[in-house]
């Protein structure tokens, strides 16, 4: 797959990380879906885990219809194995039954084994006989009993699994979106399934880890599903420490404390528990029973209760074959090759502690036309010492006093406008979802405004922006708006002060995600859409906890529809007394301004417009009917 293809199967997981199914008729199933990967239960006879992406798969042990025995991780080739449900009865694993036909030949040869577990009530003649007929040449295990489906929480038909060569669920999902109970498309849009594939055998992480699979909906029952397996590293804190942990704390990461392998893992375990009960690490913020989000890095209450049950058991290390594959970090560009990298025109000197007041440089670009953007990614060069950069579009010289600016010269935005781009650690890149894009205008400026935390080393960066660009007409434009107070009037020695700001939306479109933004004093944010009739208002984010030292967007699972009209509110309130560690100086009365000490109150986030229909001019002078 060349370097361009690979960008238009990219989705930004600022907006779209799990697929979005015309599945109104089938709320049983989402329901199912939705509730199974984060089950709670712990105790015998539940599998604690082993069904969501991430995880090893159960240990149980399967007989084909040729007698052979396997365990689920036992079915993986050398690059991995991909398990399909099937039911004969079925019109989804119908259709898909010759699609799945070309997808074993395809993947076959790349070290890629073929499974059906098929749940219809068959005999093993049948069962043979049904694969033999679309052409199915991979393994049939019989599961009428459904003891596989049961330990893979599988929801319905034609889901497929994909595990890498190590036995970890990579992903669980649809094979692609062109049929399902009630729609059947001529050609699939997005082929999941392939998608997957490709992504594990370059190595590289899948980016939709989970969709619906709109086939028959299956009745699992958990309570069946198997034995509880002790936890151990290699089964189960290994994995969940390359998911949350690793970006950030590893060898080469941009933060202290590598947890790369059992032995720094274990010693640390005091200092993990700590951090993830409360709630410190992983880096999340958002209410838990507050929308669903794409970037959610949170554990689950699965997860935490495993993660603390192996650190009081004497932190077992387990069998190293059941050890996952490493995880590889990209050296360079996420985002693959950039198209243009603009770099900050200033180099700046982080001193090895003290305080760094926020840090400004301007870059012109020199692109000759507008350019369209559905990619980017900022890099500091000193990425330990940096807390956050964000990128404005905003040209520099602007008069900050009013009573100076010429008549007709524009006043500085402050933040409030030309929001670009922004990252902080463990921030992923940003991709845009296929057919749309940002646009970056013909000479542009770039602001860049960089937060250095000294942390004991001195450090000299340069800080650079780089951008993937379209090759195809783009249809629409993700455009960056937001909600904001600049009459800001922060009492000295007195928390739980709140302020309010609005914005109506006055065209249909979609939310992608959502970024608050205050400062220090910051003490919790949150987002409500009000409907166009002002009579129904729905909160879509909240952070009871807003900390500033994690510049953080919060990206819909499922982009959310705005209806033309609506206003987005946002409340937040601040904390300016004694009590809050991040104070600079609670003596003071605090305004409206860009500096650490000083305040913000802006609710960014990034919009959609939907498409304005054409208007078809009638010539009135023509009468019905006329040749």
């Amino acid at each position: 797959m060349s370097a361009r293809m690979s960008r238009n199967y990219a989705v930004m997981l600022v907006a779209v990380s799990s697929a979005v199914f015309p599945l109104a008729a089938h709320a049983q199933q989402a329901a199912l879906h939705k509730s199974t990967p984060r089950a709670t239960a712990m105790s015998a006879p539940y599998f604690s885990f082993g069904f969501a992406p991430g995880e090893r798969v159960a240990d149980i042990t399967v007989t084909d219809i040729a007698g052979k025995k396997s365990t689920l991780a036992g079915l993986a080739g050398a690059s991995g194995a991909v398990i399909i449900v099937r039911d004969a009865e079925c019109p989804v694993t119908q259709r898909y039954s010759p699609r799945m036909a070309e997808l074993e030949k395809e993947y076959g040869p790349k070290g890629y084994t073929f499974t059906y577990v098929d749940i219809t009530p068959h005999t093993r003649d049948a069962s043979r006989a049904d694969a033999a007929k679309y052409g199915l040449t991979g393994r049939v295990i019989l599961d009428s009993d459904h003891k596989v489906v049961n330990a893979i929480r599988a929801a319905s038909a034609a889901e497929a699994f994909v595990l890498d060569s190590r036995g970890t669920l990579r992903y669980r999902g649809a094979i692609d979106d062109q049929y399902g109970i009630d729609f059947s498309h001529d050609a699939p849009t997005t082929s999941y399934l392939r998608e997957a594939l490709a992504r594990v055998s370059s190595g590289r992480d899948i980016v939709r880890r989970q969709t619906d699979a709109p086939g028959c909906v299956l009745t699992t029952d958990q309570k069946v599903a198997g034995s509880a397996r002790a936890v151990t590293y290699h089964n189960r804190i290994s994995r969940l420490v390359q998911e949350n942990c690793q970006s950030c704390h590893r060898a080469e990461g941009n933060a202290p404390m590598p947890l790369d392998n059992y032995k720094q893992v274990s010693e640390r375990r005091g200092t993990i528990e700590f951090m993830t009960k409360s709630g410190r690490m992983p880096p999340w913020f958002a209410h838990r029973q507050v929308g669903e989000w794409a970037n959610d890095r949170s554990l689950s209450e699965r997860d935490l209760k495993d993660l603390i049950t192996w650190a009081h058991t004497g932190a077992p290390e387990g069998n190293p074959k059941d050890a996952p594959l490493p995880k590889k970090f990209v050296k360079g560009w996420n985002i693959g090759t950039p198209d243009a990298v603009v770099a900050a025109s200033d180099t700046f000197a982080v001193p090895a502690q003290g305080v760094v007041q926020y840090k400004y440089s301007y870059t012109k670009t020199n692109f000759d036309e507008d350019k369209w953007v559905t990619a980017m990614e900022i890099r500091p060069e000193a990425s330990k010492a940096v807390h956050h950069v964000i990128v404005f579009l905003e040209e520099p010289g602007r008069e900050p006093d009013a009573r100076k600016r010429k008549p007709g010269d524009p006043a500085p935005q402050g933040g409030l406008s030309g929001f670009f781009a922004a990252t902080a650690p463990g921030t992923p890149a940003m991709f845009f979802p296929e057919g749309t894009a940002k646009k970056l205008p013909k000479g542009a400026w770039l602001k860049f405004q960089i937060h250095y935390t000294p942390n004991g080393t001195e450090y000299t960066d340069n800080t650079k922006i780089g951008f993937i660009f379209t090759d195809k007409p783009t249809t629409q434009e993700v455009q960056t708006r937001s909600a904001a107070q600049t009459r800001l009037d922060i009492k000295p020695y007195e928390k739980d002060q709140v302020f309010i700001a609005e914005t109506t939306i006055r065209q249909a479109g979609t939310l992608l995600n959502l970024f608050p933004h205050a400062h220090t004093r910051g003490q919790s944010f949150k987002y409500e859409l009000i409907g166009p009739t002002g009579k129904d208002t729905t909160l879509i984010l909240d952070v009871p906890k807003y900390n500033f030292n994690w510049q953080t967007y919060y990206a819909f699972k499922k982009p959310l529809e705005v209806a033309p009209g609506s206003k987005m509110r946002v409340t937040a309130m601040y904390d300016n007394s004694k009590d809050n560690p991040f104070n600079p100086d609670p003596s003071k009365t605090v305004h409206f301004g860009e500096q650490t000490f000083e305040e913000m109150m802006i609710g960014y986030f990034d919009f959609l417009p939907s498409p304005v229909a054409p208007v078809v001019k009638v010539d009135s002078t023509r009468k019905s009917g006329a040749q």
